[in-house]
């Protein structure tokens, strides 16, 4: 029976629960000279979801001559295995008596916080199948959640009520009526105790090998920032869209093309460099590692993108045959679409406020990178991106510097498939714009103002034609100039 060791469930900030093996080491006595003669370290570094800080997952094995394995196991910066003695002391290595597996749980967050009467709630304590619309105002780190709950009331046809803690189980879709999802995965490392030397770590139940990943573009080093956004500027009366970029620039941006730079190849490094999109420059490098002092092993490679280890590791490590050294990995990116547009109220009118629409989209590029170790020469690497050669890829020719794009929204539309947001804003109609017009108004025409305002008329009084002076004041109170009730009595 193996021994379990689970972790608290972290939850990150993102709907999307999704790991990137940002760099593997696998070395042995002949990459390290401080290892021992039978000793073995593996190292993970492994980034999920937004979180900036990776997670650190470092495997020690020393292997004696009579077959006895020493194993240590550090996650993060908590060591996990051996554990502590009875009086509390901790050794770097212990013996492994049964099997070993260290599960750490991830959880995501639900898609649609925060939205208005997305979901619906069903209260516990009530019975039944009564749901009442509900918007989820936060998700905690149990996996519970805090709701406004809209019930039913009699005056108001319906009032909110705070629920400060409702289960998952009691919460669904308003539209589909299906229960809510909430993305969770787990990473998990197993030792077996008859060979810790063939121990895994995998997600859920994918071998980590499949999830190597770099973010591009590259983040920001020696103050060179390499931007992902485009910015649109929305004229007041939405006839013209300008750009700060060119209409080349823009189709590159959209379409995020992958075209090639330059390649060198020698006998020990084969480099290549790629352009993804217009903005993010990527450089790849496979070398054959070598420990200071000793010749090159030909069976431990080391891959680098952007001058940093993404694996160092023999073809088997990674899960390839001894002959087909062969690692997958993916650039994973967002690039945003920034409009700069003038607001309107929610009945549609016009404001001079301006506000910013962001758009946002996620993209993946897969390369490979190939090699035979019983080869002497790195020259006969290889390289693909999205199934591509790099040998069949465009010629990069540089960034677009012409004019910037300036059209009108409709021929935006029809070139890129762009629409041009709009800008809603709470404030009610009559709002601080329109108390401004207001404002203006009365001080340029006083008499203009309250003639608008109260309805008096502007034009000066005139003379009454041939009417004679009333005989007393009773009769000036009528508006239609038609006698009293009373005077009529005397009239008869």
């Amino acid at each position: 029976m193996a021994k379990l060791m689970k972790m608290r469930t972290m939850a990150i900030s993102s709907d999307e629960v999704d790991f990137k093996v940002l760099e593997f080491r696998s070395l042995d006595n002949t990459m390290l000279s401080n290892l021992g003669k039978h000793c073995k370290l593996n190292r993970w570094k492994v980034g999920v979801g937004d979180c900036n800080k990776p997670l650190d997952i470092q495997l020690h094995i020393d292997r004696s001559v009579t077959g006895r394995c020493d194993v240590g196991i550090v996650c993060g910066e908590k060591q996990v295995f051996p554990f502590p003695d009875d009086r509390g002391r901790l050794a770097d290595k212990g013996i492994m008596k049964q099997d070993f597996v260290w599960r750490y749980p991830f959880r995501g967050t639900v898609k649609g916080l925060g939205k208005e009467k997305m979901f619906e709630v069903r209260p516990p304590n009530q019975g039944g199948e009564r749901w009442y619309p509900a918007t989820l105002k936060e998700q905690l780190p149990d996996g519970h959640f805090q709701a406004m709950v809209f019930m039913p009331d009699l005056l108001h046809g319906e009032r909110p009520v705070f629920f400060p803690l409702v289960n998952k189980a009691n919460i669904r879709a308003a539209t589909t009526e299906r229960p809510v999802q909430i993305p969770e995965r787990h990473l998990i490392l197993s030792v077996p105790k008859e060979d810790p030397l063939a121990a895994t770590l995998t997600i859920d139940d994918e071998l980590i090998t499949h999830f190597f990943g770099r973010p591009t573009p590259a983040p920001a080093r020696s103050g060179k920032e390499q931007k992902s956004r485009v910015l649109f500027q929305v004229s007041q009366d939405r006839s013209t869209v300008h750009a700060d970029v060119s209409f080349a620039t823009l189709q590159h941006f959209l379409t995020g093309d992958v075209q090639a730079l330059a390649s060198v190849a020698a006998r020990q490094r084969h480099e290549w460099c790629i352009q993804v999109g217009p903005f993010a420059e990527h450089k790849i490098e496979l070398s054959r590692q070598s420990r200071v002092g000793l010749p090159s092993s030909g069976k431990v490679l080391t891959l680098k993108v952007d001058g940093e280890v993404l694996v160092m590791a023999t073809a088997e490590d990674i899960d390839c045959k001894p002959d087909n050294w062969t690692c997958t990995f993916r650039l994973v990116g967002e690039k945003y679409l920034d409009w700069d547009v003038h607001e309107c109220d929610l009945e549609g009118n016009g404001l001079d406020s301006k506000g910013l629409v962001t758009q946002k989209s996620k993209y993946t590029h897969e390369l490979v990178v190939n090699f035979n170790p019983i080869d002497t020469s790195l020259q006969s690497a290889t390289l693909s991106i999205d199934g591509k050669p790099f040998e069949s890829l465009v010629e990069y020719k540089g960034l677009d510097k012409s004019e910037q794009l300036s059209c009108p929204p409709e021929s935006l539309y029809g070139t890129y498939g762009l629409l041009t947001p709009w800008k809603l804003t709470e404030q009610p109609p009559g709002g601080c714009d329109q108390l401004e017009k207001v404002m203006d108004s009365l001080w340029a025409d006083p008499i203009v103002f309250l003639s608008k305002c109260c309805g008096v008329s502007t034009a000066p009084p005139q003379p009454a034609k041939d009417t004679p002076k009333p005989a007393s004041s009773s009769t000036t109170t009528l508006s239609s100039g038609k006698a009293s009730p009373k005077r009529k009595a005397q009239i008869r």
